[in-house]
């Protein structure tokens, strides 16, 4: 096939006559002529008050997804993997001086504290004379033992990340700092600085606030109490609490018939009388685990506590009756709140 080169596909052919003819009468229309010159592609750009609101989300976005993989970094922990422990002088009974392994007990048996890192969510201090079992650990679950002695820990976590073993029971830590204590015979307490614990005996709880602690023996736990409350609340409350167990039998014989409902209710009038302000919390757990001590002096001193002004007969009948929804309303009034442990941000400082 014979190629032909014309000059209006070749421009390096010779010129055409009829060819230049038509661009003649073409050329008023052609870009030149009308002024538009060469095409050239439009710049677009953002106005600056954009551009400038863009960068910072931008920088937000790459700020929180930082935030994201840190705190999952915190968070994660190899089932089995051994924990920091760091002191001046310690011994362990696997001979390990600077890690606790799983299942292993480390004692702290010099004159200083042993520091132990609980993985990467917080931090023990375990005093002299103290022995402590790492028991599990793993992403989410860190479960320790202290089996006689007394700890610190620091934990800042979602809650029941971290446990301590008290036999049936555990120590259950909200996202606080808080103090274990544990005697030979297997009676203890606990104190919490900052946040909330809960004492764990199978499905019940028994949650313990900032600045109250609470003794535990094999019986279970006894009401949380504050450290500094007059001796004759304390008395009062241990009084109520003893009789109220002794109207009270676990295996459902007959009740101790020394017990009657009015000393039951006279134990906590005493209470009511003896209670300060400071001591809401006490009084709103005694009601909560006895629902029907809200037909004594008990119900309206928590109330005065709370500053609750006015009090109906609806309420007061629904709380003796147990029901959960007439309790959470006063719960509420409480000014802390047991699910908001990532206010104690200070407990993830050293």
């Amino acid at each position: 096939m014979n190629e032909t080169h014309q000059g209006g596909w070749n421009p390096n052919c010779p010129d055409d006559a009829d060819l230049e003819y038509f661009a003649t009468l073409l050329s008023p229309y052609g870009s030149k002529a009308r002024g538009l010159g060469e095409w050239r592609p439009v710049e677009r750009r953002w106005p600056r008050s954009t551009r400038k609101a863009l960068a910072w989300s931008a920088a937000g976005l790459a700020a929180c997804l930082l935030v994201c993989i840190g705190w999952g970094y915190r968070l994660a922990w190899p089932a089995g993997r051994s924990w920091s422990v760091v002191a001046a002088e310690a011994a362990t009974r696997n001979d390990v001086a600077d890690r606790l392994a799983q299942g292993a007990v480390v004692e702290a048996a010099g004159k200083d504290p042993l520091r132990i890192a609980v993985a990467r969510i917080g931090r023990i201090a375990l005093s002299p004379g103290s022995r402590l079992r790492l028991l599990e650990t793993r992403t989410g679950a860190h479960r320790v033992t202290l089996e006689v002695g007394h700890m610190r820990a620091r934990i800042w976590a979602p809650p029941g990340h971290f446990r301590v073993a008290d036999g049936p029971a555990e120590v259950v830590d909200l996202g606080c700092d808080f103090d274990v204590w544990k005697q030979g015979d297997g009676s203890g307490r606990v104190f919490v600085r900052s946040g909330w614990v809960a004492y764990r005996v199978g499905s019940k709880d028994v949650l313990v606030p900032a600045g109250f602690g609470m003794r535990f023996d094999a019986r279970g736990p006894a009401t949380p109490l504050r450290p500094n409350a007059t001796r004759a609340f304390t008395t009062s409350v241990r009084d109520l609490e003893n009789a109220l167990t002794r109207a009270d039998t676990s295996d459902g014989d007959m009740q101790d018939i020394d017990v009657t409902a009015a000393d039951i209710r006279a134990a906590a009038d005493r209470v009511a009388a003896n209670a300060a302000d400071t001591d809401a919390y006490t009084l709103l757990s005694l009601l909560t685990v006895h629902p029907d001590l809200a037909g004594t002096a008990l119900y309206p001193r928590l109330a005065r506590a709370l500053r609750i002004a006015r009090t109906d007969r609806t309420h007061r009948a629904g709380w003796i009756a147990g029901d959960q929804r007439a309790i959470n309303q006063w719960w509420e009034k409480y000014p802390t709140q047991p699910k908001r442990w990532w206010t104690h941000w200070a407990d993830a400082l050293p």
